[in-house]
């Protein structure tokens, strides 16, 4: 935890010294909290991004001159959360809908990867070992995954590694079946071309999930409402034991050509969002 106090102070410190000077009228990130710091010691309006409600909520509130949220999250959720609600903005849908919008499949993706288009393809992401919402459980759910994956016959296991933190949980396996992501690939065409996805990290999981591709959460922290929504609409599913592991039907799913996002304006109403932020931050200015 003091390393990550130092880390967002070196951070922030880094984007003043890099945007000092500059004619900039606006913070948008999603979730960044050191651009939060930074914005504030420069006296820019900032607007932050969120779709986990269980995070650090107080410097959010605190720092962040708006905040904008998915409005499947109910009021309710966020005020337990310690959310003010005063600060949100709600927006339709989901933030992966932004780029998955402009999604089209790729043919012949698995062979690009050297991975045999009949296999059946497991795409598996560790859980973040760094993140805050950290949990040994999903670590042991994690390597249990990838004992069962790479038992079934004709299954390939493509792990897709985060830091090198994570790097001695990939290492202890050595199988023939399983593989390690070595380069960078478009993500949303690898989780197109899986037959299933195990993860345990929330943006790769509704990726996965809103493509329609089986989603599988191995994330043991507070669940995100976005995710309890996706798995009552029988999209994804929550892992809570090996034994539950072990029950999932490994198979090809149906092939298919075509992807279409339910919310095919969502990246317009973000941008007239933030344009109506901004003038009226601006407007603010100019009047005081």
């Amino acid at each position: 935890k003091v390393r990550k106090i130092v880390n967002l102070i070196q951070r922030s410190n880094q984007l003043v010294k890099e945007v000092s000077g500059k004619n900039i009228t606006l913070a948008v990130s999603h979730g960044s909290r050191s651009q939060l710091v930074a914005a504030k010691r420069l006296g820019i309006p900032s607007v932050l991004m969120l779709d986990y409600e269980y995070t650090e909520a107080r410097i959010f509130n605190a720092l962040a001159s708006v905040i904008l949220m998915p409005s499947l999250i109910p009021d309710k959720r966020l005020v337990e959360a310690g959310f003010r609600l005063k600060k949100i903005i709600r927006y339709d849908g989901f933030k992966e809908e932004t780029y998955l919008q402009h999604f089209v499949p790729e043919k012949n993706f698995r062979s690009a990867l050297g991975i045999d288009e009949n296999a059946i393809l497991v795409t598996l992401r560790p859980p973040s070992m760094t993140g805050n919402y950290h949990d040994e459980k999903s670590e042991q759910l994690f390597t249990r995954a990838i004992d069962y994956f790479s038992s079934v016959p004709g299954c390939h296991c493509l792990i897709v590694g985060r830091t090198n933190a994570e790097s001695r949980l990939i290492e202890q396996t050595k199988k023939a079946n399983v593989s390690i992501l070595n380069q960078a690939v478009d993500g949303l065409q690898l989780l197109w071309s899986s037959d299933l996805v195990v993860s345990g990290g929330g943006t790769m999981n509704r990726e996965a999930a809103l493509l329609g591709v089986p989603t599988f959460s191995i994330f043991t922290g507070r669940r995100p409402y976005l995710d309890e929504y996706l798995e009552r609409e029988g999209r994804l599913t929550f892992v809570e034991s090996i034994s539950h592991i072990e029950s999932i039907n490994v198979v090809r799913r149906p092939s298919a050509n075509r992807f279409k996002t339910q919310h095919q304006s969502l990246a317009e109403q973000i941008a007239e969002i933030l344009s109506g932020i901004s003038i009226s931050f601006v407007t603010k200015g100019i009047s005081s």
